[in-house]
C-alpha cells in the first residue's frame, strides 16, 4: 500500500479522482448497490479517458456496494515499481461477537461455507485488543507480543505441523510476532485444525471467551 500522502498525488491521485467519482455516484442511489463498469460509462461517471487510464495502467475494478466492509479492494492497480494498490470506500466498523473457545470448530466451518468468495471470507480471533488470530479459507495466521505469547510459538507451530502446515511468515516485523500458514482450501480440516490451535497451540480451556469478527458475518 502507498504512504498516505502520495495517494493524491501522479497515478495515485487520478485513481483516487475516479474512486470518488464512482462513490459518489453509488451514495446518490436510494440503495448504495455495487455499480458495474458498463453502467459507470453509460452514465458519464466514468469518461472515455478513465476508461483509457484504467486499461494503460492495468486497473480493474471489482464492484461493491459501498456500505461493504470489504470494499477496500474495490480497486486495484499495480504500479511500476512492483506491488499493487487497492483502494476503495471504508464499510462500517466490524460487530464483535463472543464464543466459547470449545464452539470454534464449529463455528469456523460454518463461516467458511458462507457463499461469498474466498478473499470476502476473514475471521478475526481476538486474543488482546491488538493482537489474535486470523482465519480464511487457504490462511491461518497469528499476530504475538510479549514474552507469554513468545512461549507459545513452538507448541502453535507443532500443532499446524500435525495438519501438514508449514509456515510461509515466521518472523517479527516491528516487535509484533507474525506467523502465518497457507493451508488447503477444506473447510472441516481447517476447522479441526483451528479447534487445535486455540486448545493445545494457545491454551486455551473450551469454556475461555473469546471476541471474534467478519465482514462476512456483518453481510449476509
Amino acid at each position: 500500500m502507498p504512504d498516505s500522502e502520495d495517494i493524491f498525488s501522479g497515478d495515485l491521485g487520478r485513481l483516487h479522482e475516479i474512486l470518488m467519482r464512482i462513490t459518489g455516484y453509488q451514495r446518490s442511489l436510494a440503495d448504495g448497490r455495487q455499480v458495474e463498469m458498463n453502467e459507470l460509462v453509460r452514465e458519464g461517471i466514468l469518461t472515455d479517458a478513465d476508461v483509457e487510464f484504467m486499461s494503460s495502467h492495468w486497473v480493474t475494478c471489482k464492484p461493491h456496494r459501498v456500505s461493504d466492509y470489504h470494499s477496500l479492494d474495490m480497486l486495484r492497480m499495480p504500479p511500476a515499481d512492483g506491488g499493487c494498490v487497492f483502494i476503495g470506500p471504508g464499510g462500517p466498523p466490524l460487530k464483535k461477537r463472543q464464543g466459547f473457545a470449545g464452539e470454534f470448530e464449529q463455528l469456523v466451518r460454518r463461516f467458511l461455507m458462507i457463499p461469498r468468495p474466498k478473499d470476502e471470507l476473514l475471521l478475526h480471533i481476538e486474543f488482546s485488543q491488538h493482537y489474535g488470530m486470523g482465519v480464511a479459507p487457504e490462511m491461518i495466521c497469528f499476530n504475538f507480543k510479549g514474552a507469554g505469547w513468545r512461549k507459545r510459538l513452538q507448541a502453535i507451530r507443532s500443532i499446524a505441523a500435525e495438519f501438514g502446515y508449514q509456515p510461509l511468515q515466521d518472523e517479527v516485523v516491528q516487535g509484533i510476532h507474525a506467523l502465518t500458514f497457507c493451508i488447503p482450501s477444506d473447510p472441516d480440516r481447517t476447522a479441526a485444525a483451528v479447534a487445535a490451535l486455540l486448545s493445545r497451540g494457545c491454551g486455551f480451556s473450551e469454556g475461555t471467551e473469546l471476541v471474534y469478527s467478519a465482514g462476512a458475518l456483518d453481510e449476509s
